[in-house]
């Protein structure tokens, strides 16, 4: 048995695909065959002087009559190919007998056998080579198949003889064992006749042996002329079979049209009332069915697409743990690196206040330097104006000394002019008083100058006293000073856990990169790996939306073929009625 989808109907197909005079597209299934038009093109390609494919139907749809016709039209030309052209025979009555299977029911088996006799006829005509190639060119296990199904067809054939055919009622005879013996019998057994054995001269018997080669010669071409005429009458049998098939078809078809017409005429009347209505509904049930065949057609796409999708997804389930664990890892170094540069910002206020504190332990030393510069010539000013003051005291000592020498002097010159009262002595006693007087006023306005030096020393002195006062405090800067080579200490520790800190920002910053060049490059590889993927599934999702939708513009084109066939058959059904129906009314 040969069933759709086994090894043997696989074969069969590839092999009638392998034909390069098909129109239409290759065969899927078996079933495809049923209407005789793939094994007429096919064989046209191996004889195309039996098998013209613009003499039969094509888009039969399911129309079983001329399917059957197509059928019975391929086998006659195929008998007279193989009786003809191959001088091969095989069992066409079988096969005559199940045209009407495989025409309404497209009976696998029955295809199966025409598929034989299609091979058969392949491997044994005059261009056999190229047929064989085209076998070897298929698949190895349809090879495989092949070689079986030629082994059977061939087994199948047997050889043609002419012969067999004679002996019909229908035809003429010429033989020459019949009356020509008789004649042979009489003329010999017929008394006193010139003819007799003993009286017959030899010129008679040349006239008689070119009569009989005469005879011969018109035999031959009799029986030639016969064979032809047996051609002609075996075509014309199965043209009258064909036609009476027909007749006899058509006939049972109009009894059947007008049994249809009796039932309908009165069936017509009740339909019409309804018609309408079903018209509407039917209209309504029509859009409500192509809504509703679009929102399948709609639902199983997107199946389709959900599967196609649920598996990718399951595919990429373990890329997108990985993932997932690169994100967290990602999420950890962030988290440090956000860390860090809170810590670097710290640095940077940490290195302010290092600034700020070698600012103040500057400016600190430069005062220091001033106060001990301000108290060293402090120290050289007390030195100057002690020593003035110890030249002013000598002084001062001095001019008491003098004055108190000249109140003595004074004195004495009193106690002279108070004597001798003489011209002389009072003109030298007034001179001296004059010289005394002056040098008093002298005296006088020294004093006065000698005792604002002295204030103004004291004055000084306060000054210094100040400036003394300073220089303590200075002193007491300077030990402070001593204590600020602590803060220097804790200055300089500073600098180290800032180049500790500097250190720790600069490798930070490298894993930092690191890790930048390395999320960067697994992005980049997701990236260059997963959308190439995704564009191959949405190339192959729209390749198959253009296929799903020419098949639906082709399934809509057939649609609209097989309701124009169906309404031209009706119309034509229902004229022919109603002329069969007007021609029995005008005969009666």
């Amino acid at each position: 048995m040969t069933e759709e989808g086994s090894p043997r109907a696989l074969a069969m197909i590839e092999f009638v695909g392998t034909f390069a005079s098909l129109t239409g597209s290759a065969p899927e299934t078996l079933a495809d065959l049923s209407d005789g038009v793939t094994l007429f093109e096919a064989l046209s390609e191996i004889a195309p002087v039996y098998f013209d494919p613009t003499t039969i139907a094509r888009h039969l749809g399911d129309n079983w009559a001329l399917k059957s016709s197509n059928l019975r039209k391929l086998i006659r030309n195929l008998e007279d190919y193989y009786h003809e052209g191959l001088f091969k025979d095989a069992d066409f009555g079988a096969i005559q007998n199940s045209l009407t299977a495989i025409a309404k029911e497209s009976d696998t088996e029955a295809i199966a056998n025409l598929v034989e006799l299609l091979a058969a006829a392949a491997v044994t005509c005059a261009d056999k080579g190229t047929y064989v190639q085209r076998i070897l060119a298929m698949s190895p296990d349809n090879q495989v198949e092949m070689k079986s199904i030629l082994e059977q067809s061939l087994g199948k054939l047997s050889d043609y003889n002419d012969d067999d055919d004679e002996g019909d009622e229908n035809e003429l005879v010429f033989d020459g064992t019949g009356d020509d013996e008789e004649e042979e019998v009489v003329l010999q057994d017929t008394p006193g006749s010139i003819f007799g054995g003993h009286h017959v001269n030899d010129g008679m018997e040349e006239d008689l042996a070119e009569a009989q080669r005469q005879v011969s010669t018109l035999k031959s071409q009799l029986q030639s002329q016969n064979q032809d005429n047996e051609k002609a009458q075996g075509k014309l049998r199965a043209v009258v079979e064909d036609l009476q098939d027909r007749l006899v078809k058509r006939q049972d078809d109009l009894i059947q049209l007008e049994e249809d017409l009796r039932t309908t005429t009165t069936e017509m009347e009740d339909a019409k009332a309804k018609l309408a209505d079903l018209q509407v509904t039917n209209a309504q049930l029509a859009d409500d069915l192509d809504v509703a065949q679009a929102k399948a057609q709609q639902l199983h796409r997107a199946e389709a697409t959900v599967m196609a999708y649920k598996k990718r997804l399951e595919g990429m389930g373990a890329m997108n743990q990985q993932m997932t664990d690169l994100e967290d890892q990602s999420a950890n170094y962030l988290r440090q690196i956000m860390e860090l540069e809170t810590q670097v910002k710290k640095v940077n206020s940490l290195q302010k206040q290092v600034t700020a504190l070698e600012e103040q332990i500057a400016t600190q030393e430069k005062q220091k330097q001033d106060m001990v510069s301000s108290a060293a010539t402090a120290a050289a000013e007390i030195t100057e104006l002690k020593a003035s003051l110890m030249a002013a005291a000598r002084a001062k000592k001095q001019y008491e000394e003098e004055i108190v020498e000249l109140r003595a002097q004074n004195e004495v010159a009193g106690t002279a002019a108070a004597g001798p009262d003489t011209p002389v002595a009072s003109l030298a006693a007034t001179s001296t008083a004059a010289a005394d007087k002056e040098k008093m006023t002298r005296l006088s306005i020294e004093n006065e100058s000698l005792q604002k030096q002295v204030a103004q020393l004291e004055k000084e002195a306060a000054a210094n006293k100040v400036k003394l006062a300073a220089a303590a405090t200075t002193t007491t800067v300077v030990a402070s000073t001593a204590a600020s080579s602590s803060e220097s200490d804790q200055v300089a520790a500073l600098k180290k856990e800032l180049e500790t800190k500097q250190k720790e920002i600069a490798k930070i910053s490298s894993d930092k990169d690191k890790l930048e060049t390395y999320t960067k490059r697994t992005l980049a590889k997701f990236q260059e790996k997963y959308l190439v993927a995704l564009q191959e599934c949405k190339a192959k999702l729209k390749e198959k939306q253009d296929k799903i939708e020419s098949l639906e513009s082709r399934s809509a084109s057939e649609r609209t073929a097989q309701k124009r066939e169906e309404r031209l058959l009706s119309s034509t059904i229902y004229e022919l009625g109603l002329a069969i129906m007007q021609n029995r009314l005008k005969e009666r």
